[in-house]
């Protein structure tokens, strides 16, 4: 199995501990574990995972890896990492019973009524989303679909990362996402992240759902975020997480703002002709220096977005 950093082992064994261990929330037994450590002097534990049955071992084993997987893309492309008051330890239960879902509290991530039926896509997907929550900073204060959208922000990100290196020739022969085919989410690419970023490349922020705090403004958030991340790189996005400074929409936005106009110049990548171009401070303090003749038309109601014709480009803040 392939791991994107030689730099971690995962350490395990199907046979069950001496001691079942005791999870804290439900204070059932756990007779299997499989750790994920930070090679170094000391060695830094990272994950652990732990099933209550030997069938689920395998899983335990390859959820510790995509989770590694997981934790390698946001301290590497994201510049984030996990709490050092947890002391960087992320504890994952694999359950058998309960109710069909997940949740996350400190530094727990749960996943209930779990068997071999359940389809690995949706491991995936359960495990990337309460992974965000537990990695990504928040943005909170939604109604609906749920409070804090950093899980779904991190399930939307985490899969989009690992299938577009699950089709590169590093990757064709290994256990990314578990083990389910790239292709096995196309589906939910097509449906959650797609058509986030082209809305907005299309139309730009929309106030009216920015200002919202149901589904609309969600997923406003969503697609400025993923935007940003196909736009003007993963570095980009972030510097803006760690810029925002607080857990409201608008201190993600600042923290767009600031981390836009960090470095001397941008590049960035527009998903299709004439589409929006979000350029902090307006278009007047911006200028494009690839390629020469490429224009940015301004937004009259939105200063702040311009359409330029040109899908490749370089830009510097005056």
């Amino acid at each position: 199995m392939f791991l994107l950093s030689n730099r971690y082992k995962v350490l395990g064994s199907p046979a069950p501990l001496a001691t079942p261990v005791e999870d804290p929330l439900h204070k059932a037994a756990f007779a299997y574990r499989v750790q994920g450590v930070l090679e170094g002097s000391p060695p830094t534990p990272l994950v652990e995972v732990y099933a209550q049955r030997q069938t689920l071992y395998s899983y335990a084993e390859r959820a510790c890896r995509l989770l590694l997987d997981c934790y390698t893309l946001a301290h590497e492309r994201l510049g984030l990492d996990h709490p050092l008051r947890y002391n960087r330890l992320l504890r994952v239960f694999l359950m058998t019973e309960g109710k069909a879902g997940a949740e996350q509290q400190q530094n727990l991530i749960y996943l209930y009524d779990l068997s071999e039926r359940v389809p690995l896509q949706e491991w995936v997907r359960e495990l990337t989303h309460e992974y965000g929550h537990w990695i990504i900073p928040p943005i909170n204060s939604f109604l609906e679909p749920e409070p804090w959208a950093n899980g779904d922000l991190g399930e939307r990100w985490f899969i989009s990362q690992l299938v577009a290196l699950a089709r590169t020739p590093q990757g064709m022969d290994t256990d990314f996402l578990m083990g389910a085919p790239p292709h096995a989410f196309e589906p939910y690419l097509n449906r959650a992240v797609k058509p986030l970023v082209e809305r907005m490349a299309r139309e730009g922020l929309n106030p009216q759902r920015w200002r919202s705090r149901r589904r609309d403004g969600y997923e406003e958030y969503l697609a400025l975020a993923l935007y940003i991340d196909q736009v003007y790189g993963q570095q980009r996005l972030g510097r803006a997480m760690l810029c925002a400074g607080g857990v409201e929409p608008d201190d993600f936005l600042r923290g767009v703002r600031e981390s836009l106009t960090e470095p001397e110049t941008l590049s960035a990548s527009l998903p299709f002709p004439n589409a929006y171009l979000f350029l902090p401070g307006g278009a007047a303090r911006w200028r494009i220096t690839e390629p020469r003749d490429a224009k940015l038309v301004p937004d009259p109601k939105r200063p702040e977005w311009a359409r330029c014709a040109a899908t490749k480009l370089r830009l510097r803040y005056r």
